[in-house]
């Protein structure tokens, strides 16, 4: 049995969805930044994201816990 988080990593790569890479990820949560709302969204990446590993662990080494 598959989980919904797996369904939807294979759905994604189906269609051929990027990763999203660390410059990507870098932007984004500059963006969030100005509105106070970077750390929602560095969880909700580590949790939910499809990223690089690379782009992974500096979002993890940045937004700690």
């Amino acid at each position: 049995m598959t989980t919904n988080g797996e369904q939807f990593r294979k759905m994604a790569d189906d269609l051929g969805i990027p990763l999203r890479t660390l410059d990507g990820v870098k932007a984004a949560l500059a963006d969030a930044k100005k509105t106070k709302a970077d750390v929602s969204l560095a969880r909700l990446m580590l949790k939910h994201g499809r990223m690089t590993d690379e782009a992974r662990a500096w979002v993890a080494s940045e937004y700690p816990k």
